[in-house]
């Protein structure tokens, strides 16, 4: 790998009320390549590509974490308990990590020795959902995974579902559900979510779900990857669904909301200490350089429907195999006469090929700087 420059990054964030950042600046690393012919990927790809759960008090929850390494991850704020009333993590709870091989096979369990919430996190309108977790503390960075970062260069998504056959953590995984979609988002995306419609750099959103069972329940997706040629990486988690209709299980449609990370890496990598790396194809490519990065305010109505969001397991009827039970979902209504009207989507962030998924921890890792290198 060559390096082709760096560029300086000290910001003076300043502390306030909701605990904002009082750090100097965060390192985070892209990697990018040079275009060239480069062959399609099959959604079976994905199998290559390392996943994780959240486990909480010894229960699975469907909550799927973006990995940052052996010892960080993305998850969405809403997937953890708090404190009556405050955005303050509840430390009663335990939490722990637990890391497919992308396919069928675990490669560890690990306790959470840290969760850090986005301090605008909201919990009822799920803006910045986003959360850090730290686990396996003491230990060397053994592999890294890329974030996503640059939607412009994707030629499609894959959205992915990772689950473990018994739910319990001593199962093993069922290979990954995956589906593929491009384009545009499906009309009626900014009709369901006012937060969407105010913030569409921030989200992927599809009415693509995943079958439960052999009754009428669906699920959504966990997580979304960026596709770019035979370049996958993981750029987004499951948010939060309006549902049309009654659950899950009785539905006239169900719009699913994933929030994309570029925008937050800095704010991990504060959280983190530590280096977290993007790609992008583009060498001029520009990430996001402020930790204290928040969305806008949804404004307006939304169509009439149920918001959920969080552990689905949660939900009685979100699964008829469900069967994790505590879990901080939660369920609201909100009504209005607004009609759906069709509109595009810009997604954020695109991962590694699965062949850069673990790489040179130390390429281009430098404090207060961003580092660009071609591989």
């Amino acid at each position: 790998a060559r390096m082709r420059g760096f560029t300086n990054l000290k910001h003076q964030l300043k502390l306030g009320a909701l605990g904002w950042l009082a750090a100097s600046s965060v390192s985070v690393a892209a990697a990018g390549q040079q275009h060239s012919f480069m062959k399609r990927l099959d959604t079976s790809a994905v199998q290559g590509m390392k996943g994780a759960l959240l486990i909480k008090n010894g229960d699975v929850t469907t909550c799927e974490l973006a990995l940052i390494s052996n010892m960080a991850a993305f998850v969405a704020a809403n997937c953890l308990d708090y404190t009556d009333g405050t955005n303050t993590v509840d430390p009663s709870t335990v939490y722990q990590v637990m890391i497919s091989d992308g396919n069928t096979s675990t490669i560890g369990t690990y306790s959470v020795d840290e969760v850090d919430a986005h301090p605008r996190y909201d919990p009822d309108t799920y803006a910045n959902n986003v959360a850090l977790l730290k686990y396996n503390n003491g230990s060397q960075v053994e592999w890294k995974n890329y974030i996503a970062a640059d939607p412009n260069e994707w030629d499609s998504e894959f959205y992915v579902q990772r689950t473990l056959v018994s739910n319990t953590t001593t199962s093993s995984w069922n290979s990954p559900q995956v589906v593929q979609a491009s384009g545009s988002a499906p009309s009626g995306c900014s009709s369901a979510s006012a937060l969407y419609a105010a913030n569409q750099v921030d989200f992927m959103c599809t009415t693509d779900t995943v079958s439960e069972g052999s009754g009428s329940c669906v699920m959504p997706y966990g997580s979304v990857y960026g596709v770019n040629g035979d370049n996958l990486a993981v750029a987004g988690l499951y948010s939060h669904s309006m549902i049309i209709g009654d659950s899950l299980c009785n539905n006239q449609g169900v719009f699913n909301y994933y929030t994309l990370l570029s925008n937050y890496l800095e704010w991990g990598g504060v959280m983190a200490q530590s280096t977290i790396y993007l790609f992008a194809v583009d060498q001029s490519y520009v990430n996001n350089d402020h930790a204290n990065y928040t969305m806008n305010d949804p404004t307006g109505s939304t169509v009439s429907g149920i918001l959920i969001g969080g552990d689905l397991y949660a939900i009685p009827t979100a699964s008829s195999s469900a069967s994790s039970s505590s879990a901080t979902t939660s369920s609201t209504s909100s009504e209005s006469s607004t009609e759906p009207a069709s509109e595009s989507s810009t997604s954020e962030d695109n991962e590694s090929s699965s062949s850069s998924e673990e790489g040179d921890e130390n390429s281009g890792k430098s404090s207060n700087h961003i580092a660009i290198i071609l591989i």
